[in-house]
């Protein structure tokens, strides 16, 4: 068995977006890029459960971009894994209102997991619609964009609730 198995839809609850607006949203205010992390079962429907929100040593948020450290990655594992769960998406903002693409540092640095996608959040993360945000899939040792038709059928946005958990220093978020 492939440890990524192959991911024909997304569910994602109104609740997480909400919630990755919420949480990457004083970020944005202050002109600094920020961003959470989807976690969910790794399935052929994958519904995203967890927003998962690092704060504090090893996370940065800067007008140019948001990154986390490898302890970070491990923190997250950790909590994740006995759980169950599976990282489904990276999502961050961009602070352009434009549509977002991805930069060459997002290629670059973002998470290189078959199926997984990348979410940018434009405008800081004050965009509403998630119709309207960037989605990009990393296919073929790359990311490509989900265009408006795939998005439609591949991605649900659908009623219900998810988690919230902040890792990292609590005092930092």
């Amino acid at each position: 068995m492939t440890p990524y198995p192959p991911i024909e839809r997304w569910q994602v609850p109104e609740k997480v977006c909400e919630l990755s607006r919420n949480a990457v949203q004083p970020a944005g205010h202050a002109g600094c890029e920020s961003g959470v992390f989807w976690l969910g079962r790794r399935a052929a429907v994958s519904e995203v459960a967890v927003v998962v929100h690092p704060v504090g040593d090893g996370v940065e948020e800067t007008p140019f971009s948001w990154s986390v450290g490898p302890e970070v990655y491990a923190a997250i594992t950790a909590w994740a894994k006995p759980r169950g769960l599976s990282l489904l998406a990276v999502v961050h903002t961009h602070l352009s209102p434009l549509p977002p693409r991805m930069s060459p540092t997002d290629r670059r640095r973002g998470l290189k997991t078959p199926g997984a996608l990348a979410v940018i959040i434009p405008n800081g993360g004050v965009e509403p619609d998630p119709r309207r945000w960037g989605w990009f899939v990393y296919e073929n040792d790359d990311y490509r964009r989900v265009e408006t038709a795939e998005l439609q059928a591949r991605v649900a946005i659908v009623p219900g609730a998810a988690d919230f958990v902040v890792i990292g220093d609590e005092e930092a978020a």
